[in-house]
């Protein structure tokens, strides 16, 4: 094993004795279902402990290490079953896209209160009308000189519940234009004219969102990336979704160890996830050298999403019928059909499995638009 081997296994086995220190029972207890303020506190408990923004720049609060480090603690968070950054998506989705795209100002003063928890953020990008198509989207911000005035619609937006900001896709150019007439825009969630109206999902839980927008004003200083520019900025936001969403091959592999089922299916799946890893690590170490995510990430997030399905839907089979049954008794695993309607929506956020499928041809293959 090579020094660098020995000092990456060093800090993976601090990570995993930290965690058993320092999880609080009701997040043991409850996990990503535990109330979001404990969720809050939790995340500020491991920020400070360094084990988030791990390789996010210094300057902005981050603590600069290599990317393979934040691979490492997402894995043994996972392993452990243990809840990382789940109030909103500012570590997931936002603070990538302000890093690669933003203003120095805008980084200095979103990213670090990002990964405290101190600022939830949402996404608006999906409309009722434009759900996978995002160059077909209408929700309009109309130049007024010094602000936009923001009019529209957006749906299953994740968190806007809680959130006090929103990355918001917006059109400043005619439909007509598809990528070329958009443009993101940072919103305060406590700016007049916003409506939130929280949908009731399968799970019991409303964690999904829709967002209406009646003259909203946005200052020109909350423009990320460039008018205009917004499909760019888009794309590298979904990009790292779809490379955060893929680390759910983690809990794949968890699952199908405590699960203990044994079956063709599951066998299939388990080697899938061996070979999704080691593709992760390669991306990651491209990361390190200042490549930006492309394709690949659309890989990860499709192959580790189609698998936790497989895992739970095998899970409540082989559970029977006391599996079906969302109510404690003996031998009740809450989870298992929890993350089997949870798992649902995992095929469809940062693009739907067809979708993805799609790009893949076109981009790497190089097929024919369908």
């Amino acid at each position: 094993m090579s020094k660098n081997e020995d000092e990456l296994e060093e800090y993976r086995s601090k990570i995993r004795e930290w965690i058993r220190n320092n999880v609080p029972e009701e997040i043991s207890s409850k996990g990503d279902m535990a109330p979001p303020e404990i969720l809050r506190e939790w995340q500020r408990r491991i920020y400070e402990a360094g084990y988030l923004g791990v390789s996010w720049p210094k300057e902005y609060g981050g603590w600069g290490e290599n990317p393979i480090k934040e691979i490492i603690v997402r894995e043994e968070f996972a392993k452990a079953g243990v809840p990382y950054a789940t109030v909103g998506l500012g570590v997931s989705v936002v603070g990538p896209a302000i890093i690669l795209n933003g203003t120095e100002e805008q980084k200095r003063k979103y990213i670090r209160r990002i990964l405290t928890a101190e600022d939830i953020w949402c996404q608006g990008f999906s409309e009722p009308q434009a759900g996978s198509d995002l160059a077909g989207i209408k929700t309009k911000a109309e130049d007024k000189g010094d602000h936009f005035l923001v009019n529209g619609q957006k749906i299953w937006s994740s968190y806007a519940h809680l959130a006090n900001y929103c990355l918001l896709l917006t059109r400043t150019g005619d439909v007509s234009e598809r990528h070329k007439g958009l443009t993101m825009l940072i919103v305060d969630m406590k700016s007049e004219g916003i409506r939130v109206s929280p949908i009731k999902q399968i799970t019991g839980r409303s964690e999904f969102n829709t967002l209406y927008f009646n003259n909203v004003k946005v200052p020109k200083e909350n423009v990320v990336g460039k008018v205009g520019e917004g499909w760019k900025v888009a794309m590298s936001t979904l990009n790292y979704e779809r490379l955060n969403i893929g680390t759910i091959l983690f809990t794949v592999e968890r699952l199908i160890r405590e699960l203990s089922i044994n079956n063709e299916e599951l066998f299939n799946t388990a080697e899938d996830i061996v070979a999704l890893k080691s593709f992760y690590k390669r991306i990651l170490e491209r990361l390190k050298k200042g490549y930006v995510a492309g394709p690949e990430a659309a890989v990860i997030k499709l192959v580790a999403s189609e698998a936790i399905q497989r895992v739970y839907e095998n899970g409540v089979t082989n559970a029977g019928i006391e599996g079906l049954v969302m109510e404690n008794g003996a031998g009740f695993r809450p989870e298992i059909i929890y993350g089997l309607l949870a798992s649902r929506a995992i095929t469809i956020a940062g693009g739907t499995s067809e979708i993805l499928r799609n790009l893949l041809g076109e981009v790497v293959l190089g097929l024919p638009k369908g």
